[in-house]
């Protein structure tokens, strides 16, 4: 971070040249009224010396006050400068390059702030995991520059479709991670519904010959039902994503795989956890 020095007093440390020029007018005063003292004593004489010597203290002062203008509209211009780069820096230390989503680093400082915020006040939280299906395979076919772009298009899918309060990021290389603050299990599973429904539909990439959809595998965890910790919470998410994605391969197999079965998969490990089965 990048700090303006000020005066002991908050105050902007004046330049030199500012003290340099109000020294020049008090010398230049004191001068006029010794020449007019020591030299002709007549009055004309007087009066013209005082003229002479009262506007160039004058001129000396006004200088002054015009250079602590500036200084102090110059300062103000360094300090607003010096916000704006300090913000750019902050957003750059959260964020990820790529897709422009918030970093690994940011969403489980993040995660922890929410859930101290939902332990205090009793409220819900939500936390769904997705990881994209087949990415290896995208790089081996196309190209890493394209799987880039493929991971990029998706983080703006995420942007566009999760709503205001919610914090979506990315964790992994393919691993997304979406904390819902005040959203309770139900409301998660019907956004995540919607979520599945949308990139199910949604062609990512299509390019002349090359036409590419990504599907995923999610899971969904939550405070207070899966724990009161970070650690238990994305335990918790984790092993739901990875069921998900077993059981997608096996309808896969039954020629039956995609988004939609996300929908399925979700509700059924929700009505397992309303059971209270492990």
């Amino acid at each position: 971070m990048i700090e303006v020095q000020t005066t002991a007093g908050g105050g902007p440390e004046l330049p030199r040249q500012v003290w340099t020029l109000r020294i020049i007018g008090a010398v230049l005063l004191v001068a006029g009224w010794l020449v007019m003292a020591l030299a002709d004593p007549s009055l004309a004489h007087l009066v013209i010396t005082a003229v002479i010597f009262g506007v160039l203290g004058a001129y000396a002062f006004l200088a002054a006050a015009h250079s602590r203008r500036v200084a102090v509209n110059l300062e103000r211009r360094l300090r607003l400068g010096l916000l704006v780069h300090n913000m750019e820096l902050e957003s750059m230390a959260m964020q990820d390059d790529l897709t422009q989503l918030f970093n690994r680093r940011y969403f489980f400082e993040r995660l922890d702030r929410e859930l101290q915020t939902a332990r205090a006040f009793d409220r819900p939280l939500s936390v769904i995991v997705l990881d994209l299906d087949s990415m290896k395979a995208v790089n081996d076919t196309h190209g890493h520059r394209l799987g880039d772009d493929l991971l990029a298009r998706f983080g703006r899918f995420l942007l566009d479709h999760t709503r205001a309060s919610d914090i979506p990021a990315r964790i992994g290389g393919d691993e997304f991670a979406i904390i819902l603050p005040d959203t309770s299990d139900r409301a998660a599973i019907i956004l995540m519904t919607r979520l599945a429904e949308k990139l199910e539909g949604t062609t990512m990439i299509e390019d002349g010959e090359t036409t590419i959809n990504i599907s995923a595998s999610v899971g969904l965890s939550g405070f207070p039902h899966d724990g009161i910790s970070v650690d238990a919470i994305m335990q918790k998410a984790d092993a739901a994503m990875y069921e998900n994605k077993h059981e997608r391969k096996l309808a896969a197999a039954s020629g039956e795989a995609g988004n939609g079965q996300i929908k399925e998969a979700v509700t059924a490990a929700s009505r397992k956890k309303e059971r209270g089965e492990a």
